[in-house]
């Protein structure tokens, strides 16, 4: 290919994707030397006008193994672990390589940096995507029939995709370049001229208020400042794709209610990291010139706009007349839930797409919470994007190759007869029940489906992804990699003729290589991909865990249109006679601990393996391991491990596990299957009596007390019970209980305990 011919092809693209305020994908399909070369090109012409001009901000990133790129062309080096820190930056240029091998050893593709960095890129800007012939490749492959054990099935579709309408692929070969898109004469205006106003169809340049550039972010502008001057406790939750505004619309509404306000007032701006709030500052800077903006906060003559990080808010609770948080899917639910009890003036705003890890469980999940806590809360979408044009070429490639654009299917009422399963008596009645009417209606049916199908059906893969996601706090474009190109994962879907209702991804694990096991067992390596046997070895002391077979399920979800139909234990037991069929150990899971999940998996027949000492950052829970034997190997080995777990619970309950939530300690007690068999010794009995009745004192009777309590959280749930296990079981002190559980002092919680236990011995 001729370079001047390659330059010239790279100044009309320029000019197009200016005109056009579009972003383009340019994939590079060569050896390195090949590669450089047309790096060196094109980037000397993306470049140029923003390293010309005396006020440019912005440059471009460089994630990929080319030498001397970053050197030449003063782009920023970003890498897996620092790459998510530029995620609120504006970049012209972005370099990426497909093979990068400063990611792992094997030079696997990033998809979540791909997908991420996508989004810093602004309108006029160029993705070049670097990819080696032999990865190119993968497209003949996927269009062969002689499917191998080492094709990358992602890598396949990615390619797959990139053969379509959205991008420019370039191969080193080719003598000829892509032809590029007609360019409509008419568009001329460029993107630099809009920063106050709406750009219509027509490019022209409409004022509106605030200094919003579309009409949507004036309408999510309105609802913010309303969240301040009405009504209080209706949290406002803003959501938006990548590029619509949203942190600036928080700016602008911030500005706003300053220059507006007739007392001072004192706005609170926290998300997950600093980083994550450049823009939101620099629109303050903007459009506040009166104001001083300094590093984590904003002086005003009439306020003040402070940065706190999540924690240290929570901690100190400062006073705010409103709250507001940037990227709140980045943050777990349990600590947003905790804002609500605080500030009654609040407001949401997230990317709902998983760029940064959010997937749609946020949104589920979120929503149950504000549902509960503040119901009048308010929900607004900014659908029209501001940093590109509406139908951007690149974020159409990326939402549609990383399954970011799966849409949970939604069907009509027309499915009644599905099976409605038992929801009472022991698991085993339930599992018995399950069969029968499965075999009465036969009206769902359990698929296994290979990556294969996967592959050769899009319509099936984002279905199940779909609902996948709802299942999960986080899911990231990496998700989907996982599901096509690990071989020890294994997809169970649930149907009711063509509708996905339910779908279940599981990982096999267990059977390692014996000199492995044993730098695990001496704590000097960690398997991947071997989460259950490799726990049940280092935190359980199960020195023979490596010699079971195990299949753990990562996730399990059912559509939100059918769930609490009991449809969720009848796909996990039909899951079970599955795989028990392979000859399989154990079934097990391991997921963010809370009454209601382990729940339904105690309901389900597992037993409870272990929880972890500390809180899982995403969730804020203590993860829980269950696991169910399969095989009568697996069956002689399980109630071991439940018993060694419930022999030392009691003893952790006043250390590690000493604010643990009561719901989810009574509910691990209420599985203990010895304690529902427990007899008390009449001694016991007596003492309970004694403190009941009042004729002996709290401290005296405390430890007849403690072994009432652990064999009574086997009996049917009453809320009431839980300061009790706070006060016996955790050893909390009468300050803290009272305070947690309303009490006015050590007289009331006393009665309190008092009373619980007459009327359950009446």
């Amino acid at each position: 290919m001729l370079k001047d011919k390659f330059g010239r092809w790279c100044f009309q693209l320029q000019q197009l994707t200016k005109a056009k305020r579009w972003r383009s994908l340019v994939v590079l399909v060569g050896d390195e030397p090949w590669t450089v070369q047309q790096l060196e090109t094109s980037l000397a012409l993306f470049l140029s006008a923003e390293i010309a001009s005396a006020t440019a901000k912005k440059q471009g990133l460089v994630y990929a193994d080319v030498a001397n790129i970053s050197d030449y062309h003063q782009l920023i080096a970003v890498n897996k672990k620092n790459y998510s820190q530029y995620l609120g930056t504006e970049q012209n240029v972005i370099v990426f390589s497909a093979e990068n091998k400063s990611v792992d050893f094997t030079g696997d593709f990033d998809v979540d940096a791909f997908a991420a960095l996508s989004g810093t890129l602004v309108a006029g800007g160029v993705f070049l995507l670097l990819l080696k012939p032999w990865q190119a490749e993968q497209l003949k492959q996927s269009n062969s029939h002689s499917h191998t054990h080492t094709q990358d099935y992602f890598l396949q579709r990615f390619i797959r995709q990139l053969a379509g309408e959205n991008c420019y692929l370039i191969k080193q070969n080719t003598t000829e370049l892509p032809m590029l898109w007609s360019l409509n004469e008419s568009v001329t205006a460029p993107i630099n001229t809009i920063e106050h106003g709406q750009l219509t169809a027509n490019n022209l340049v409409i004022n509106l208020p605030y200094g919003c550039i579309t009409q949507e972010q004036v309408f999510a502008v309105e609802a913010m400042l309303k969240v301040l001057s009405g009504h209080r406790d209706r949290p406002l939750v803003l959501t938006a794709d990548r590029g619509r505004g949203k942190s600036s619309a928080l700016a602008l509404a911030s500005c706003q209610m300053l220059e507006n306000t007739h007392q001072p007032i004192n706005i609170i701006i926290t998300a997950a990291s600093k980083p994550a709030l450049k823009i939101f500052f620099q629109q303050v800077e903007q459009h506040l010139p009166n104001a001083k903006v300094l590093t984590t906060h904003v002086e005003h003559a009439n306020g003040r706009i402070v940065y706190y990080p999540i924690d240290v808010l929570l901690k100190e609770q400062p006073e705010a007349s409103i709250v507001m948080v940037d990227e709140a899917a980045a943050i777990p639910v349990y600590l947003l839930q905790q804002l609500l009890t605080h500030y009654h003036r609040l407001i949401f705003a997230s990317t709902i797409h998983g760029y940064e890890g959010a997937g749609r469980g946020f949104s589920i999940k979120f929503r149950q919470v504000l549902q509960q806590l503040m119901p009048n809360w308010r929900n607004m979408h900014i659908n029209e994007p501001i940093r590109w044009a509406s139908d951007d070429p690149l974020e159409r490639f990326v939402f549609e190759s990383c399954l970011l654009n799966a849409k949970l299917p939604s069907y009509d009422n027309n499915t009644q007869g599905i099976t409605q399963v038992i929801n009472q008596g022991i698991t085993q009645g339930i599992n018995q029940a399950i069969t029968q009417t499965i075999n009465q209606t036969d009206t769902t049916t359990v698929e296994l489906v290979s990556a294969e199908q996967l592959l050769a059906n899009e319509t099936l893969l984002q279905q199940a992804f779909a609902v996948l996601v709802t299942a999960h706090y986080q899911t990231s474009p990496s998700d989907v990699k996982l599901l096509l190109n690990n071989k020890a994962i294994s997809l169970f879907v649930l149907r009711v003729g063509a509708n996905i209702l339910g779908v279940a991804m599981l990982m096999r694990e267990g059977h390692a290589d014996e000199k492995l096991v044993e730098l695990v067992n001496g704590n000097q390596r960690r398997l991947r991909d071997q989460f259950m046997p490799q726990s049940l070895l280092v935190h359980c002391g199960v020195k023979g865990s490596f010699n079971y077979s195990y299949q753990r399920v990562m996730r399990i979800a059912v559509h939100p249109q059918y769930q609490g139909q009991g449809l969720g234990r009848d796909f996990l037991y039909r899951i079970e006679q599955s795989i028990a069929k392979q000859g399989i150990d154990f079934i097990g899971a391991s997921f963010a601990g809370n009454a209601t999940l382990l729940k339904f998996w105690q309901r389900s027949g597992f037993s409870v393996a272990r929880v972890g000492f500390s809180k899982d950052k995403a969730s804020g829970e203590h993860s829980c391991l269950v696991i169910k034997a399969l095989t009568p190997k697996a069956g002689a080995l399980q109630p071991v491990i439940t018993q060694q777990f419930y022999r030392q619970f009691d003893y952790w309950l006043t250390d590690e596990f000493k604010y643990l939530s009561a719901p989810l300690i009574w509910q691990l007690l209420h599985g203990n299957i010895e304690l529902k068999t427990l007899v008390l010794d009449s001694d016991i009995m007596l003492s309970v009596n004694d403190f009941s009745t009042g004729q002996r004192q709290f401290s005296s009777c405390v430890y007849a007390l403690h072994q009432w309590l652990l064999k009574h959280c086997t009996e049917p749930r009453n809320v009431d019970v839980f300061p009790l296990i706070a006060r016996i079981l955790q050893k909390h002190s009468i300050e803290q209980v009272c305070q947690q559980y309303g009490f006015t002092g050590k007289k009331a919680l006393n009665q309190h305990l008092i009373n619980y236990i007459k009327d359950q011995q009446s």
